[in-house]
């Protein structure tokens, strides 16, 4: 079980104390922080994260094909969760937006989500 955050804060309920999060709605929080996340920049683990921040130096035809890759080794230690697509929604080098479907097959029924990502760097 994890921390739920919500808007960049932990989420609480109506007396304050913190919620936790567990199966499907942990590991999409989880994938989430992953893509989010610039590999090499979490200090207490530099494999966590995502190179998707490179994508803005890839040749546009390749950007699609490019992110669904570094979006599936982001996610490769989230249990259940596989990245299914990525879109390139609008942008360009400095402002690309993509969308990604992932899946989630824990114990849970089998559930899709679509998360948009933003290059924000």
């Amino acid at each position: 079980m994890d921390t739920f955050l919500y808007h960049g804060d932990h989420k609480r309920d109506e007396r304050g104390f913190v919620q936790g999060i567990s199966g499907a709605s942990e590991a999409i929080q989880q994938a989430m922080i992953r893509l989010s996340v610039p590999k090499g920049n979490f200090g207490l683990d530099k494999q966590l994260g995502s190179r998707l921040h490179t994508l803005g130096s890839a040749l546009s035809k390749n950007q699609e094909e490019l992110a669904l890759e570094y979006a599936r080794e982001a996610v490769l230690e989230v249990p259940d969760i596989r990245v299914i697509s990525a879109k390139k929604v609008s942008g360009d080098a400095e402002n690309l937006v993509l969308e990604f479907q992932l899946e989630y097959n824990g114990e849970e029924v089998p559930e899709k989500f679509q998360v948009m990502w933003e290059m924000n760097f």
